[in-house]
Parts: C-alpha cells; sequence; structure tokens
C-alpha cells in the first residue's frame, strides 16, 4: 500500500507522527512524507493519484484561510482520505471536525466521549499508542530524581490541580513540560509517580500520556475512567483515584511500598509496549479502513 502522509515535519520534540510512519512501514506499506505547513497543491494531487490513503491529522489547520486551502485540497483528492484526529473535541474543533466528515472516507478520533454524542457511520474511536522504535527502559538520572512528578502542560483547571498538589506536596513535586522520546524514558526511570490531572479527561477520553508515561516505564496514578478500564487494570497496570483526597493517599501509601508499586509500574510497562503500540493502531485503522467494522 503506498500512503500519503500529510503531516507535521520530523521534529525533535514529540515525535508521533515519526512513531505512525514507522509502524505502518514495520507493516510493509510504504509512505510518502508530506509537510503539513509546506505543500504545493498539484504536486500533493498527482501524488494522491497512484496512492492507496491520504493520512492526515490536524493538516496545519491554524485560522480560516488555512481551513479553507487544505480544503480545496481534499476536494481534489482522488485516493481514499483518512483522518486521524488527536485530543478532544470541544469548540472550535467540533465545528471542523464536523465540516470534514463529509470528505472523508473514514475519520478516526481519541475522543470517544464525542463519538458516542453522535451518529456518524464513517467516524470511529482509535487511541493514540507508543512508538516502537526504542522501547528498552531508560536510564536513572539524578538530575530527573522526583518523587511526584506532573507531565504534560499546565492549563485551564490543571492550575489548580497543581497547586494543590503543591502545597500538599511542597519539593517532592515537580513539573515537566513537554518531555518526549529517550528522554521520557529516563524521567520515568527517575520518577516513583506520575500523577495524571482529572481535566480534560472523563470516562471515554484521556490524554495520549496514559500509553507515553505506561510505554516508557512509568508508574501512573489516573483518575478513574471507565473505558479506561477496558485496557489497563486498577492495581495491576496502573492505579486509579476518585477525588483528589483519594489520590493523595494513594500517593502516600505508593511512595513508601517499593515493592508493590514497581510490580505495577512493570506490568503496565509490559501490557503498554505488548498491546497499544502506533503498529498495532495503524493496523486497526487499515482494517476499518478495508472492511469497515464496528467499535
Amino acid at each position: 500500500m503506498k500512503i500519503i502522509y500529510f503531516s507535521k515535519a520530523k521534529s525533535a520534540d514529540d515525535n508521533t507522527e515519526d512513531h505512525i510512519q514507522f509502524a505502518f512501514e514495520k507493516l510493509g506499506h510504504q509512505v510518502k512524507r508530506i509537510d503539513e505547513e509546506n505543500w504545493n497543491k498539484t504536486e500533493v494531487i498527482n501524488e494522491t493519484k497512484e496512492a492507496d490513503m491520504f493520512l492526515f491529522h490536524k493538516a496545519g489547520i491554524k485560522d480560516q484561510y488555512k481551513f479553507q486551502k487544505f480544503m480545496d485540497l481534499l476536494a481534489c483528492v482522488v485516493c481514499p482520505k483518512v483522518c486521524w484526529y488527536f485530543d478532544k473535541i470541544w469548540g472550535d474543533r467540533e465545528a471542523i471536525i464536523e465540516i470534514l466528515i463529509p470528505f472523508v472516507d473514514k475519520m478516526f478520533i481519541t475522543d470517544e466521549t464525542w463519538r458516542r454524542r453522535h451518529n456518524y457511520k464513517n467516524v470511529y474511536c482509535l487511541r493514540q499508542g507508543i512508538g516502537t522504535e526504542n522501547t528498552s527502559l531508560g536510564q536513572f538520572k539524578p538530575e530527573l530524581e522526583t518523587e511526584i512528578a506532573f507531565v504534560g502542560t499546565v492549563y485551564g483547571d490543571r492550575e489548580k490541580f497543581v497547586k494543590n498538589l503543591k502545597e500538599k506536596y511542597g519539593e517532592k513535586v515537580r513539573v515537566f513540560g513537554n518531555i518526549f522520546n529517550r528522554d521520557l524514558y529516563d524521567l520515568m526511570a527517575s520518577t516513583k509517580i506520575v500523577v495524571a490531572p482529572d481535566s480534560p479527561g472523563d470516562d471515554f477520553y484521556w490524554s495520549s500520556r496514559v500509553y507515553m508515561i505506561l510505554g516508557s516505564g512509568g508508574f501512573l496514578l489516573h483518575s478513574k475512567a471507565e473505558g479506561l478500564k477496558d485496557e489497563f487494570q486498577d492495581k495491576k497496570h496502573l492505579v486509579y483515584y476518585k477525588d483528589f483526597d483519594d489520590m493523595c493517599k494513594k500517593i502516600d501509601y505508593y511512595l513508601v511500598h517499593n515493592a508493590s508499586r514497581k510490580k505495577i509500574q512493570m506490568a503496565g510497562y509490559e501490557k503498554c509496549i505488548n498491546e497499544f503500540t502506533y503498529e498495532t493502531r495503524c493496523s486497526t485503522l487499515l482494517t476499518k479502513l478495508n472492511t469497515g467494522g464496528n467499535d
């Protein structure tokens, strides 16, 4: 299969697109990468004439002009068109998704909550995963040594979450922004507990950092999510909390019960790298593209 992959250029930071390209190639497919920020309409259309799939995520859409420019391109693409949209669908994202849906053959989203609230026949839930280029555990680094880590961007309700966490645990808490790749593996090898916030997740939407943290060897405390239980069991692969007080009780417990923590940590890591990789996700995408199918 020849895949035209309309995506971000290669980056030293978050390399999700690199993981996906690697996964498709590992599955035996040819991938032609096109930078969503730097492209020529005629050249892209010519590439798609002999392609089996045109795959994109957010298509570099940052304003109305870029949106219209991309929609003009999409209307001219003749091969099967697939959007795999990451992140929670709310606000302006909802309008973008609903405009895109009639123009694609299949729409895959990570927000199962949104899919359940609508009745589009060509929309499926497909989570993200962990890349498999190098899944070996990281190295302990003294400069990264942390008892309680928050990994990700702090905004909105997360600001209060982090503030309360720091008020409770002081210098035991460290916040790490956008840390990826082998640096994340090293952070997980140097951290006792990673705490995931309860926002903006819900029962059927959660951040891709679940797979990044577990697949990099981290011990994760995550807010209860009904759908996530289908993938990871409580106190076997990670630990769920119901509210802030419950989270703190579990932080206190697992900070001192090292054996229990490490057992869960390794089980979550093994589960993730064996079952929730980008290779398995891409295989699912292709199956549904070719045969349809229900979630």
